[in-house]
Order: structure tokens, then sequence, then C-alpha cells
């Protein structure tokens, strides 16, 4: 049976430990292995005080951010944002982005990808990190 309706706070934390992804809790809510979708995921992540994510791109997806506590940064391209609760930063496909929590505060984040409905069809590439210009 499809899961229509799943909670963050009731899907265990996806074993990362050997990625890039490794002290960030991530929570798959919507993919194609848990609901057979076919063009969306939706998880959620969990950024500890200080904590960021590499500088990458997705070649066959859009992704939408939405910051549901805490704050941080998020880069797309050479653009740099301080994002906080209701922000909703919208990634175009293949736009090199990373982000990050403020260093006392966690950040917890809702991401879409929007045209795949996994990773592994959204594609992941870690690429070089674009200098914040002051």
């Amino acid at each position: 049976m499809v899961e229509h309706v799943v909670r963050a706070d009731a899907t265990s934390p996806e074993d990362w430990t050997s990625t890039a992804f490794g002290h960030l809790d991530i929570r798959s809510l919507i993919s194609e292995a848990r609901q057979n979708s076919k063009k969306v995921m939706v998880g959620q992540t969990i950024y500890p005080p200080g904590s960021t994510h590499e500088h990458h791109l997705h070649p066959e997806a859009e992704e939408v951010v939405i910051v549901m506590s805490g704050h941080g940064w998020h880069r797309v391209g050479a653009n740099h944002y301080d994002i906080g609760p209701g922000d909703i930063v919208f990634i175009p496909v293949n736009a090199p982005h990373s982000a990050g929590s403020e260093p006392d505060e966690t950040m917890t984040i809702l991401w879409i990808l929007g045209g795949a409905p996994s990773l592994e069809k959204a594609g992941y590439e870690a690429v070089d990190e674009i200098p914040r210009v002051p």
C-alpha cells in the first residue's frame, strides 16, 4: 500500500556515513523507493550547528529548499543568501549550490527534487566551490 501521508519525525534518518552527507540527519519522505514516485523526491535535512553541505549540482533535476527552522546560508552559483524560517530557495537544473547552518543554530530544511524520484536519477556531482565575494 502506498504511503500517501508521511511525517519526518516518524521517519528514521538514513545512513550516509560513508558519503559527504555523513554528518547530516537526512530523511527521504517521498521517493521512488518509498512510494514508487515517478517525478519527485522530497526529504528533510537537519544541519547541526555550523555544519555545511558541499558544493554540488543535479544534472537531471531542479531543487527547491524550504527552511523550516533555524538560520543558515545557501549559495546558488556565485550568489550567497542568508536564509531563515519561511525562506524558499530555487535551484535550477545544473546550478552549483551548497548550504550550511549558523555556528550556534540547528537548521532544518525540506527539499524537493523536481523531475526525478531519487537522488540517483537526479544525479549528484560535487563541484569546486565558488568563493564568496564580500
